[in-house]
């Protein structure tokens, strides 16, 4: 179980926190402080799993997305390769799909959707997702970026709990 204002949500195989040393590497790569909701998300969360589903509101009605593999600060053993390590994330979003600067991906659906917490001034804190293509929501067949939530503790208070039994399916 998670402590502070994540305390509702279950988390399975954290990392444990991030150090000081981790925290100052992403820093430095997003070329900004993380806020204070980003810095207890990574001490509760850091590489787990959360098997929660947040409803974003479309025009064709709600759309769930399940981000359940959480990023981390840091490998399980040095033989595991750096996919899911944010800074690893990081570099791979900015090559692939230009990301704006400010961006810092924090989870996948397990295919190429992603959730990033926006670091840019006029954004910071606001959580975003890069959606894989959705014809049925939006007309067209490839990806976009979707504003999720005004900050983590809201994305929080909008997850419940995935309790279908089917394949995961993201955004």
């Amino acid at each position: 179980m998670s402590t502070g204002r994540y305390r509702h949500l279950l988390v399975d195989a954290p990392k444990g926190p991030p150090t000081d040393a981790e925290i100052a590497a992403i820093e430095e790569a997003v070329g900004a402080p993380l806020p204070e909701e980003l810095r207890e998300w990574l001490a509760a969360f850091n590489g787990g799993t959360l098997d929660y589903t947040f409803e974003l509101d479309t025009e064709a009605g709600p759309f769930p997305l399940c981000f359940y593999s959480l990023y981390s600060t840091r490998r399980p053993s040095p033989a595991r390769p750096a996919a899911g390590l944010i800074l690893h994330e990081l570099a791979m979003e900015r090559r692939l799909k230009e990301l704006r600067p400010g961006l810092l991906p924090i989870a996948g659906d397990g295919g190429t959707s992603v959730l990033y917490v926006d670091l840019a001034p006029e954004r910071r804190g606001s959580v975003v997702a890069y959606v894989e293509g959705l014809p049925a929501w939006d007309g067209t067949p490839e990806g976009c970026f979707v504003g999720v939530a005004p900050d983590l503790p809201a994305y929080a208070a909008g997850l419940y709990l995935n309790t279908v039994e089917e394949p995961r399916r993201g955004g």
